[in-house]
């Protein structure tokens, strides 16, 4: 897909998340300045909202918040960030991070020797409890968005980052990316699902309105982005449900709003996907495991 073409899909989503909100921000220094060692972390604050610019970088990348969801974008798609998960972005690949309310984000650096191990592509990544341990107790020694850390704890730290790498690499895959397909008609829907995620069309409905048989739309569909329309629609669904429920809405409210009839009928997609009820995931984002200090 052309940048064109992305941006305008990533658009029509945006202006659904009040757009004319959002602050444009700069990637971290060491974006441009490039590692100082073959592995880093750096941490950050976002404030709602804030939009972290697109760019690449010739290292890998864990993006993980251990506070707040972060939505990040690629070519290929848009992952949803809840602190139980992490994106990984190999090199050279372009992202864009959004802050969807007030996040403390971590980033693990790793230059072309500690990548072996992680996927080709992006992909979305299980923390367990045990790893977000690990990455807090990381967090803590480092002392800034530099990634500096104090020269009596260099190794120390080091080691923990190099655990943390190889707990990444073993980490379970999440099915929370939205994969965006290429043929214009099939954006012309997705532009409006994003915009409308409690839309009520079928394929036979927008065969009518796109110019193609149900049949052909629902072909295309699986072969651009690997799911039916009615498996993408779905995680849509369940990533506009995860920022709502972390920004506190009811779980009524939330299924309501995204066109299900029911609380139980949202709540069966939610444990279908997450595997977890929305009350147990709700449960699990207020005992998130602390570093006792």
């Amino acid at each position: 897909m052309g940048d064109n073409t992305l941006n305008q899909v990533t658009d029509t989503h945006l202006s659904q998340q009040h757009i004319t909100q959002h602050t444009q921000v700069a990637p971290s220094r060491l974006a441009a300045a490039g590692l100082s060692a073959s592995i880093m972390l750096l941490k950050r604050t976002l404030k709602p909202f804030e939009h972290v610019q697109r760019h690449s970088h010739s290292w890998g990348q864990v993006i993980y918040a251990s506070q707040g969801v972060l939505s990040v974008i690629t070519p290929a798609g848009r992952y949803i960030v809840p602190p139980e998960q992490a994106v990984w972005v190999p090199p050279f690949v372009d992202h864009e991070v959004i802050a969807l309310g007030q996040v403390q984000l971590s980033s693990l650096y790793l230059d072309e020797t500690r990548i072996g191990g992680f996927p080709p592509d992006c992909t979305c990544l299980s923390v367990k409890p045990v790893l977000q341990l690990l990455l807090q107790e990381a967090n803590a020694l480092v002392k800034s968005e530099a990634g500096l850390i104090d020269p009596d704890f260099k190794d120390r730290v080091m080691r923990l980052l190099m655990v943390i790498r190889d707990f990444m690499v073993l980490a379970p895959k999440v099915a929370l990316d939205l994969p965006y397909p290429r043929d214009k008609k099939l954006l012309r829907i997705t532009e409006a699902l994003l915009a409308d995620p409690s839309e009520q069309r079928t394929l036979v409905d927008w065969q009518r309105e796109v110019g193609a048989s149900a049949r052909t739309l629902a072909r295309l569909f699986k072969q651009q982005t690997g799911l039916s329309y009615s498996q993408w629609l779905q995680r849509l669904r369940l990533q506009v449900a995860i920022q709502m429920l972390s920004r506190g809405e009811s779980v009524l409210t939330t299924a309501l709003s995204l066109g299900y009839a029911s609380g139980s009928a949202f709540g069966y997609m939610f444990r279908q996907l997450m595997g977890v009820a929305p009350s147990q995931y709700l449960l699990a984002q207020n005992t998130l495991p602390k570093i006792q200090r």
